[in-house]
């Protein structure tokens, strides 16, 4: 039985994989690829991203514990949660991240100017003069 209860917490660990493509994606639109560039704006968004993603799992992992009656949480079971996150998140995440990164470039190349990417400007440094 405990191996059953296993697979299927790692099973619940690959389904929040999906949901955390799904707030990858959103993240990637609203903010932007450049993680060093992000504004106050684009850092709360990022953590309601992540405070959604927990609570995602947090509801998968007690809706399968309640299907199938494990009424206690052991030790095993987290590790199956985390195992089968980490399984999405080293395999079908990459492809995905990959192609959503292309997507991106490509519509940001088609919307914007080349110096307004991300809604920021490039700037040019000068060439010569006085720094002081």
């Amino acid at each position: 039985m405990q191996v059953f209860i296993f697979l299927m917490c790692a099973l619940c660990g690959v389904s929040s994989g999906i949901v955390y493509d799904v707030l990858y994606i959103a993240r990637v639109f609203v903010c932007g690829t450049d993680k060093a560039g992000y504004t106050v704006k684009d850092k709360i968004f990022t953590c309601l991203c992540d405070l959604i993603y927990f609570g995602a799992l947090s509801a998968m992992f007690i809706f399968v514990s309640v299907c199938f009656e494990f009424y206690t949480i052991r030790l095993y079971m987290l590790i199956g949660c985390a195992l089968g996150a980490l399984i999405y998140l080293k395999s079908l995440h990459l492809i995905i991240a990959f192609f959503i990164k292309k997507a991106y470039n490509s519509l940001v190349k088609v919307k914007l100017p080349r110096g307004k990417r991300n809604g920021r400007r490039k700037t040019q440094q000068s060439s010569g003069g006085n720094n002081d």
